[in-house]
């Protein structure tokens, strides 16, 4: 809550009366001499509505009139209200205030001064206390300020944040021509701006360049509108600071654009990737077909004329072919699922590993394996992708379970923090924790895996894919005591 320490360029002592209230019109401070003035304790005020304090009348005013083109213009000097005290006695005051903005123009909070005006022999003094408060707010706004004369553009008067955004200090400024500073990056701009205030009386974030004294590019929201100010035909301009803001958006346009043509490049890459993917699988599979295709044609015909080493070679020779057909298929496989994109659709993942456990009994009728499959668990996913997860994930589970009497795989989900985690539990050879660095990059397997069928392409498929779909993936194991591989999907 603002504090008298807030406002330390206000005389506390002032016999004038001033309050702060945030853009909602609540209140958020009032000075010692409000409280005295209406009797109130600030615990009886802060919180609520400054309009709660005015007549009928003056309450309407303020919400109808005042108030908006306040919050639109952030000034408003002068304003006639009456003001109820706590024991019922209505004053006359007059009221004047400006408003903080933030760096996105919006009114942070405001800083108004109450003039008490009841007594007539009190209301000269009372007007010049308050102009003065008024003057020393309009000075301390974080906003940049300044009075010019609207013909010539000579400024009048200045506050400190016009100081800090242009480098130019009160005495270089007052009284000097815009022109001759040289503040409007472009002349042209100022006349503009003129011709607009002629025609409407105010104009709101008219976007700007300026020039510091440094030679440094301000851009600005310039807000303004016509006012009499000492006689003269003056303009109060109000400008924010968007140097930074804009800055932003430009380095923002350069990614963006940067961004857009890493994404041609790349979707190229891929187009070539998918051409180069398709012209090797042809390329190798067709002399892979003459080769096991000629060894065949040599078992069917030449069959009684082999002996028994040539017979072994000509199988090793078509077991190879396969193997080689079998490597190629993988890696396509690993090339497709890279470039995958996400199709994200509801995902029975219980179906799925159920579909996937009786393929693999279909493929070995004869082992005994106990599957227990957690019923019931769906997710979003890519259903495509996600069975070639538990297509690996259970195969590996059923490929290194083998040499268990009483293989036992179980699939299902845990809840932590709120987040679902799938596993895929054995009781197969498992792993050394030691040794498990890297299990998910191409071509890599665990020291032991030789005796097992794979190429080292099965859990890097996994890998992209459950990273594709924003989730991860670990593992963890103990040599000859199974293993469990983890995941999420989201």
């Amino acid at each position: 809550m603002p504090s008298a320490e807030n406002f330390p360029q206000l005389p506390k002592d002032a016999p004038v009366m001033f309050h702060s209230v945030d853009r909602h019109g609540v209140l958020v401070y009032v000075s010692d001499y409000w409280l005295q003035v209406l009797g109130y304790r600030r615990d009886e005020v802060i919180g609520r509505k400054s309009t709660e304090f005015l007549t009928e009348a003056s309450r309407r005013y303020a919400e109808e009139v005042v108030l908006p083109e306040y919050f639109r213009s952030g000034f408003c000097t002068n304003v006639p209200y009456q003001i109820v005290t706590k024991g019922g006695k209505i004053l006359d005051i007059v009221l004047s205030a400006t408003a903080e903005r933030d760096d996105a123009g919006e009114v942070v909070r405001s800083l108004a001064v109450l003039a008490d005006v009841t007594e007539k022999k009190r209301e000269e003094k009372a007007l010049l206390d308050a102009e003065a408060v008024f003057c020393k707010a309009f000075r301390s706004s974080a906003t940049v300020l300044a009075i010019s004369s609207l013909a010539e553009g000579r400024l009048i008067e200045v506050n400190d944040a016009f100081e800090r955004t242009f480098g130019y200090s009160r005495q270089e400024a007052v009284g000097r021509e815009m022109s001759l500073l040289q503040i409007w990056e472009n002349p042209g701009d100022r006349a503009r701006f003129v011709e607009f205030l002629r025609e409407k009386g105010e104009v709101r974030d008219f976007e700007v360049r300026f020039r510091s004294k440094s030679g440094a590019t301000v851009a600005g929201l310039l807000s303004g509108e016509v006012i009499d100010f000492n006689g003269e035909t003056c303009l109060l301009s109000q400008i924010n600071d968007i140097t930074e803001r804009k800055r932003a958006a430009e380095e923002i346009e350069v990614l963006h654009t940067d961004l857009a043509a890493r994404a041609y490049e790349l979707q190229i890459a891929n187009e070539e990737l998918e051409a180069f993917s398709y012209t090797v699988s042809h390329d190798l599979r067709k002399p892979l077909t003459a080769i096991s295709g000629y060894c065949q044609v040599i078992l069917d015909i030449c069959m009684d004329e082999l002996d028994p080493q040539c017979e072994r070679f000509i199988h090793e020779i078509l077991s190879g072919t396969v193997r080689m057909n079998q490597l190629i298929e993988t890696l396509l496989e690993y090339s497709r699922v890279s470039h995958s994109k996400v199709q994200r659709k509801d995902v029975d993942f219980s179906l799925l590993a159920t579909q996937v456990a009786l393929e693999l009994r279909t493929s070995e009728p004869q082992r005994e394996v106990c599957f227990e499959i957690q019923q019931g668990l769906t997710d979003q996913g890519d259903p495509r992708l996600l069975r070639v997860v538990l297509e690996n994930l259970l195969g590996n589970a059923w490929k290194y379970s083998a040499q268990r009497e009483n293989a036992r795989i179980e699939f299902g989900s845990s809840e932590t923090e709120g987040k679902r985690t799938y596993f895929v539990r054995d009781n197969g050879v498992g792993f050394q924790a030691s040794s498990a660095a890297g299990m998910f990059t191409p071509f890599k397997r665990l020291p032991g895996a030789e005796q097992f069928k794979g190429f080292g392409i099965g859990l890097a498929t996994v890998a992209r894919i459950i990273k594709s779909h924003g989730g991860r993936i670990w593992a963890e194991g103990e040599a000859g005591r199974g293993a469990v591989f983890y995941f999420t999907v989201s």
